[in-house]
């Protein structure tokens, strides 16, 4: 295995800048995951990070910010201003020839910066559905969200490649309104934590009532660009037929007291650990996810590896993942979802046959495989990786 250069000798050195790392957020854990493998095969990539709290690693440097602030509509994420001084040192002295960004916050006009300063290619890695967040959280209207597409079409130009989750980001990518070039486009996903696998003896006592119920399991950021305020009425439907269900929701966010007074009877269990989510998916029966905002949905995937079957919406991330009537179920609208819910939960041999199929499933996102591609994309990587 080779890495490239600029100019196309060996030897080439890849800068990965983010503005979260460490937090509890899907760009952490995913970043947290490259890390994981970046320092497993020592690649030649680093990840920089600004943060007062993250401790530097092998493979992991992180800057001190001169400012920390949180903005109104974004309370949970603290935005950090690096010393550009301190970065501009640091990229120099790390001999690097390429830059991947994964955030839009002041690492993602870092990596602008460095790029002019010296003239190497930059890449941004697209985690997140601004137009979605806007449009479902900020409510904004058709001009406002013309203004942001045109924002974003600007600022993204000015990288060399973007790097997308799903079909969906590409295909709007190279449409009319955005015009990017489909060879600088690059499809790549993520892959799950190794602790995320089948146990075939799941713990009787991760929940607090009887195991024999049936459990239908919501997990991540309890907001409402997730469509976690629609689970209500999901569940109601659900037990129309199936009054016996319980409603697992793990995860907090800013929508967490309105949907405890939409939905009381749920259980709550706030944020949870890898290895508690672990054991919570390979106890639960089906997994919920009522959002139409993830680009990529890693607990779609965390939940696969352990053996439980996804019921989404039909669109981005999940799309591509889940495969509909096989892994889990693929749905239009909120009563479709209630209604494979009850399907599934009524019938014991389709349950049996989607929780293998669901770890089949799994089983093509391997971060060797996703990791090499994406190197190879990014143009650091010479070998050919078979797909």
């Amino acid at each position: 295995m080779e890495f490239l250069n600029e100019n196309g000798t060996a030897g080439g050195r890849l800068l990965w800048l983010t503005d979260t790392y460490g937090d509890h957020n899907g760009v952490s854990t995913v970043l947290k995951s490259i890390h994981s493998e970046i320092k497993s095969r020592n690649l030649p990539i680093d990840i920089m990070v600004c943060s007062s709290s993250v401790v530097p690693d092998d493979h992991l440097i992180v800057l001190k910010p001169v400012s920390e602030f949180s903005l109104p509509l974004y309370r949970h994420q603290r935005i950090r201003i690096p010393n550009m001084v301190s970065l501009h040192r640091a990229f120099k002295r790390g001999n690097y020839t390429r830059i991947i960004c994964s955030t839009e916050g002041p690492m993602g006009f870092a990596a602008l910066w460095l790029k002019k300063a010296f003239s190497v290619e930059s890449s941004f890695y697209l985690h997140t559905d601004w137009l979605m967040f806007a449009r479902e959280v900020l409510s904004m209207q058709e001009e406002g969200m013309n203004m942001l597409q045109l924002a974003l079409r600007t600022y993204y130009r000015r990288f060399d490649n973007i790097f997308v989750l799903n079909t969906d980001q590409q295909k709007w990518l190279t449409g009319k309104k955005m015009g990017f070039d489909p060879s600088h486009v690059m499809l790549t996903a993520h892959w799950v934590d190794p602790v995320f696998s089948n146990m075939l003896n799941p713990v009787s006592h991760e929940f607090p009532f009887d195991i024999t119920a049936p459990v239908v399991l919501y997990t991540g950021r309890i907001s409402k660009e997730k469509g976690v305020l629609e689970l209500p009425g999901i569940v109601t439907m659900i037990r129309s037929v199936i009054p016996e269900i319980q409603m697992v929701i793990a995860g907090t966010g800013p929508a967490e007291e309105e949907l405890k007074k939409a939905m009381p009877d749920a259980h709550y269990l706030g944020w949870v650990g890898q290895d508690y989510l672990q054991s919570l998916f390979a106890a639960a029966d089906i997994l919920l996810l009522p959002s139409r905002f993830d680009t990529f949905s890693c607990v779609v995937l965390e939940a696969l590896s352990c053996g439980l079957p996804v019921v989404a919406y039909n669109t981005k991330g999940p799309k591509d993942i889940v495969e509909d009537g096989t892994s889990g179920f693929l749905v239009e609208t909120d009563a479709q979802m209630a209604g494979s819910v009850v399907r599934f939960l009524l019938d014991p041999d389709t349950q049996a046959t989607m929780k293998q199929a669901a770890i089949r499933r799994a089983e093509d996102y391997r971060a060797d495989r996703i990791m090499d591609r994406l190197l190879q994309d990014a143009g650091l990587l010479v070998e050919s990786i078979a797909v």
